[in-house]
């Protein structure tokens, strides 16, 4: 857990600094493979970035996910294309709930560091966030365990490796680390709305080296549902930072067009339609702060840190939806054209948007939660 605000404060000042709006380098990666920076993504390791979740026994600095957070609000406003969330916040937070003694520690010290890029599969073809939906099958003969199925919208398509998750025949779950070149293993590579990827991966019979299954059963189960309810939150953090900056291009847009020899922005109607898009923008930090008191609470239960992960993102979700939608509009035809900064931040939004589910998902998710609460109180 951070210790204090000073902490936080430098974080977001050296995540301010190190990335920073640049829109021919976010141009010049649309469509082009890997989709973001791997030696922008090596710099972040050293600033100790991806070690923010992980103990300080297993090499990592034990802060909490506010500090995440703050970094990956700042790479929202900065509409970096990098996968922070999905492979430097859920990556290591998984890695390290397991433990790395359970890991190959040459390879987790590299994920760490920014040199290996690892990223969790664990949605099954249609989507689902369940971990238990799975439809990779994990197969033991004779000691030997392989792994056959498929997992779709792997939000890092070209990593180094996957921490898949798989089904035993006993039921249990399974998280086995998996090399990209593993025999067996075909990624087919799927465009995203920002100009970057995400994978669909096919494993064929896939063998598991020994030592690479992480965790089973409770263990496994117990790390997945906590790598995904703080890369929610991340997400949501990285959604608002995206949301800040869309709004200040429009305020300042409307500050320098003129109609009728005035700056539109002082009419009435325009001003009411931005202090509505403010409003969204306090609610849905509001409802971030909220979520990550609740996730940094001490022992916090499993179902109480997946509500708050579900509120917010069923709430910060609509709102970043409707900012896309109002400041488009509110920049007239300017609005609608590439060559203009604010499609950035709006296709970003387009894919941070349904990145571990949408606002409708999670308020089935969240509705779910309630009820099996109710049921077990």
């Amino acid at each position: 857990m951070t210790d204090d605000n000073d902490t936080l404060r430098l974080l977001e000042e050296a995540a301010r600094g190190l990335a920073q709006f640049d829109p021919g380098r976010l141009r010049s990666w649309r469509d082009s493979e890997p989709g973001f920076d791997r030696q922008l993504w090596r710099e972040m390791g050293s600033q100790g970035w991806f070690s923010i979740l992980v103990s300080e026994n297993d090499g990592g600095l034990g802060l909490g996910i506010d500090a995440a957070a703050t970094i990956a609000k700042q790479l929202g406003r900065a509409c970096a294309p990098e996968p922070y969330v999905a492979a430097g916040v859920m990556t290591p937070a998984l890695l390290g709930s397991l433990g790395a003694n359970n890991s190959d520690s040459e390879t987790f010290a590299g994920v760490l560091a920014g040199e290996h890029i690892a990223c969790i599969a664990w949605q099954n073809t249609t989507g689902s966030l369940n971990p238990t939906a799975t439809e990779v099958t994990a197969t033991e003969t004779s000691g030997r365990i392989s792994l056959s199925g498929s997992s779709r919208f792997v939000p890092t398509a070209h990593a180094d490796s996957f921490l898949v998750t798989a089904r035993y025949a006993d039921g249990t779950l399974g998280v086995q680390w998996i090399k990209a070149d593993a025999e067996g293993l075909l990624r087919d590579i799927e465009p995203t709305a920002d100009g970057a990827f995400s994978a669909r991966l096919t494993l064929n019979n896939v063998p598991v080296p020994a030592g690479a299954c992480l965790a089973k059963g409770d263990m496994a189960a117990a790390a997945l549902d906590e790598a995904l309810d703080l890369g929610i939150i991340a997400n949501c953090a990285e959604l608002l930072g995206n949301m800040e900056r869309a709004l200040e291009l429009t305020l300042d847009y409307l500050k320098t067009r003129k109609q009728f020899g005035q700056a539109i922005g002082s009419f009435q109607v325009l001003q009411h339609r931005t202090v509505d898009l403010w409003m969204k923008l306090q609610v849905t930090q509001h409802a971030l702060n909220g979520a990550v008191r609740r996730a940094m609470a001490p022992d916090v239960p499993r179902n109480a840190r997946a509500l708050a992960a579900s509120g917010l993102k069923a709430r910060a979700a609509e709102e970043a939806h409707k900012m896309a939608n109002e400041t488009v509009q509110l920049h007239g035809a300017i609005g609608y054209t590439d060559e203009y900064d604010l499609s950035l931040y709006v296709n970003r939004s387009l894919t941070l948007v349904p990145f571990l589910g949408n606002a409708a998902e999670h308020r089935r998710r969240y509705d779910n939660l309630r009820q099996t609460a109710g049921a077990q109180a």
